[in-house]
């Protein structure tokens, strides 16, 4: 019987191959993006899960405030981890973890000039492999990490640097600021995909307590503090956290680290998507779901309506069938066959289809997803799932419309226009409509706050504007180095900042007007040059004969009078920093130092000469700002020459000031992009749907056609009548998405400080385009039936 039904289905996809493809094809569609987006739910969602014991890993971070000022301190000292193991029993073990916070130079004896420049360096405890389930490929997991200077390579290093050959016992050298030579004692499986923890060498703690830069990493040597470890800890029981954070809380007031201190817990499975390191914008997680299931909606909608729009072909059929004794549930039964070889066709396809753009996908999102992953048993069971509900859906509606005609009505004629639901097929055209509307209007939306970002005045001057960072390995040949650069024919000014502008600030406290008040201030050390070379304004210069290279007198910004409560002039004026005394010089005009998501922060600014020791032993970033008509190629080439001399071994890195700050909306890029291609797709799948409608609308209305083209009527005239009917559909879709789109853009506005007004052609814009749609789209079947001949027309059955 099952045969029979399938032999039948068969037979209706090839005799209506037109609405067979749009039928097929649009489902696929609305599949294909259906799983592209729950397989990156997926993933984004499972992140550290692999872990043995992942449910009972928890990583502490404390939030601090200090008068007004609430700040979030993530890493711990290095003695942190075994004080909290003693001292509070909910705790079963510890992990600690440094990541290098800057890339390294690795190269191997055998060949010492092949130095390269590689980032992921991690060092931990030697039970890292046991505390977490990264997979060894070689050595022990006891013994790999025990020793200072040991070394174990993932996969992927221990083939760049030794090929084919075994790595164990081999020695590797890794510069941080000095050349260190480690023993490779093991090689990992790469870290997967959707792990929190990223690692290309994994070195001993041990081998970190030895280096010249332990003293300024192990933090506190013997209490609980701040540092810059993070510290893993492993409890008996899930549920404890509340117990250990009120311990926790109660060593540090004892140890007087902070006033107010209080600890807090996120499990080790939720740091991708609400850690403080988080890569993920949660925000895809809640957007692309719903964009997924609207688009598969979408798909449905046009498989439903143009099975149900067909009845009157299958009325007969279903007529007949009941006369010979079918039941309604057989009936029903052999429209849900048919619409499930419809639905496999169509979840083949786009299988395929998703297979083909899931790397663009990808590559937008800047994410990378491990093969194994995509064809784990968890994907699998969520295309299967995906698989039955679609077929379970797309035949539901056709197959209990079909199966409850009379066999009366169908075998004498009369079903008439009326047959299958006109009044749902025009609901399920609308929502088409409105859905593609809608997100047209999000899109233009998203698209001009964007625009908005990259042209407003921001205060600052980025344009052609080239950082350079600068390691504390060129020390004090620094002002060598910036001098040489400054001579350069193409460069105009040079200047530099201890950091580089829109990647991060750093922050000092101030006495505020109340008694025990902390006000967080930004603050930057910078050079003479800084304000000129940047074209920043001044709203209070300083005084001509005044000497600025001093820590005791600083610039502010607009924004720090508020927050100091300072005169509206403040020069003279003095903040105090701890017992330090610094007097307000100059004040400069608010621009934006970092996203203009949020309101301009207030600022000091110190000035210091380029041989300040602060630049040559953190380092320091360097500003060139270029000369119009420069041969930009040449003159990077020429700046990368000059570094080599001052420093041969870290590698050339540099940023144009305006790809620095337009990176900081990465995230909006990423969601402009990927909505402009989700909104082209339910634009194509409504067109779908109302072309195969409007063309068996059409077909349905021949005679009629005829007898107007005979009666004297114009192609123009019958193109309206025809057209007008899908129009009413289209604007009732505009009145329905307005306000819906409205609502979801004014929400996601006011995430941003400064953004745009959301404007009425926005709206019109996004209406224009479904209406010239919908009429290119009704008018191609309109005029060709318009153009029939009506003879040919009237004569058919």
């Amino acid at each position: 019987m099952i045969f029979n039904y399938i032999k039948i289905a068969w037979r209706n996809l090839t005799k209506q191959k037109l609405y067979s493809l749009i039928n097929i094809s649009g489902l696929a569609i609305g599949l294909a993006v259906c799983m592209m987006i729950m397989m990156y739910v997926a993933h984004e969602t499972s992140y550290d899960r692999f872990h043995k014991n992942a449910n009972l890993v928890f990583i502490p971070h404390a939030q601090i405030k200090m008068g007004g000022s609430v700040m979030n301190m993530e890493y711990l000292s290095y003695a942190s981890g075994g004080i909290i193991k003693q001292s509070q029993p909910t705790v079963k073990a510890y992990m600690r973890t440094l990541g290098y916070f800057k890339p390294v130079i690795v190269n191997t004896p055998s060949a010492a000039d092949a130095k390269f420049s590689e980032d992921k360096l991690l060092f931990a405890d030697p039970g890292f492999f046991n505390f977490f389930s990264f997979k060894l490929l070689s050595g022990s997991a006891n013994d790999v990490l025990n020793k200072p200077f040991t070394v174990v390579l993932s996969r992927d290093m221990a083939k760049k640097y030794f090929g084919t050959n075994d790595p164990i016992g081999k020695t590797i050298t890794i510069k941080t600021d000095s050349a260190y030579t480690y023993q490779v004692t093991g090689v990992a499986e790469n870290a997967p995909s959707n792990s929190s923890i990223k690692f290309n060498f994994v070195a001993s703690n041990q081998s970190l307590l030895a280096m010249k830069e332990a003293p300024a990493l192990v933090g506190a040597p013997s209490q609980l503090s701040y540092g810059s470890f993070s510290v893993y800890l492993q409890l008996k029981n899930a549920a404890d956290t509340a117990t250990l954070a009120k311990g926790m809380n109660a060593m540090a007031k004892g140890e007087k680290i902070f006033d107010d201190i209080k600890f807090k817990f996120d499990a080790l499975t939720d740091t991708h998507l609400h850690g403080f390191d988080s890569f993920s914008n949660i925000k895809y997680l809640k957007i692309f779901p719903l964009v997924a299931g609207l688009i598969l909606l979408l798909a449905l909608v046009n498989y439903m309506s143009l099975s149900t729009a067909r009845a009157t072909l299958r009325a007969k059929e279903v007529g007949v069938r009941k006369v010979a004794g079918a039941s309604r549930k057989a009936i029903a039964i052999q429209f849900y066959v048919e619409s499930a070889l419809f639905t496999v066709l169509s979840f083949i396809l786009g299988y395929l289809l998703c297979y083909l753009i899931t790397p663009w996908f990808l590559n937008v999102l800047e994410l990378k997803i491990d093969n194994s992953f995509l064809y784990s048993p968890q994907v699998l069971l969520l295309l299967g799932g995906l698989l039955l509900l679609t077929a379970l859906v797309a035949g539901s509606y056709p197959s209990l419309v079909l199966s409850a005609f009379k066999p009366v009505v169908t075998l004498k004629g009369k079903m008439g226009k009326q047959a299958g639901g006109v009044t749902v097929r025009k609901i399920f055209t609308t929502l088409q409509f409105a859905i593609s509307i809608g997100l047209i209007i999000c899109g233009i939306v998203i698209d001009r706050q964007l625009y908005f970002f990259r042209h407003a005045d921001t205060g600052i001057d980025k344009d052609n504007v080239v950082m350079v960072p600068i390691g504390s390995s060129v020390g004090k040949k620094y002002p060598a180095f910036k001098h040489d650069v400054q001579s350069l024919a193409g460069v105009s000014g040079v200047a530099t900042s201890h950091t580089a502008m829109f990647k991060g600030y750093d922050v000092s406290f101030f006495d505020g007007k109340a008694k025990g008040e902390n006000v967080a201030i930004a603050f930057l050390i910078a050079d003479k040059n800084f304000m000129q070379t940047l074209g920043l304004k001044w709203k209070y210069p300083p005084a001509a004969n005044i000497e600025l290279v001093s820590r005791t007198k600083t610039i502010i910004n607009e924004s720090a009078i508020t927050a100091l409560h300072l005169p509206a002039n403040p020069i003279g004026s003095f903040i105090k920093s701890g017992d330090q005394k610094i007097e307000v010089v100059g004040v400069l005009k608010d621009f934006n130092f970092t996203s203009m998501e949020s309101t301009v922060k207030p600022l000091t600014l110190y000035i210091a000469n380029d041989t300040d020791k602060y630049f040559s032993k953190f380092g320091c970033n360097l500003f060139a700002k270029v000369k119009p008509h420069t041969n930009l190629p040449t003159l990077i080439s020429t700046m990368q020459g000059i570094y080599k001399k001052y420093d041969e071994d870290t590698p050339f890195n540099y940023t144009f000031m305006d790809d620095a700050f337009n990176e900081q909306y990465k995230a909006e890029d990423r969601l402009a992009s990927i909505f402009s291609i989700f909104t082209s797709i339910t634009i194509v799948l409504a067109t779908m749907g109302l072309f195969g409608l409007a063309a068996f609308t059409i077909e349905q209305r021949t005679k009629e056609i005829g007898i107007r083209k005979v009666l004297g009527a114009s192609l123009a005239s019958i193109n309206a009548l025809l057209s007008q009917d899908f129009l009413k559909l289209v604007v009732l879709a505009i009145v329905i998405a307005s306000p819906v789109a409205w609502w979801a853009m004014h929400n996601w506005l006011q995430n941003f400080a400064y953004r745009i007004n959301i404007s009425w052609w926005m709206f019109a814009a996004a209406g224009a385009a479904a209406v010239i749609t919908a009429i290119i789209t009704v008018s191609y079947h309109a005029i060709r039936a318009g153009i029939a001949n009506p003879v040919d027309s009237l004569r058919s059955e």
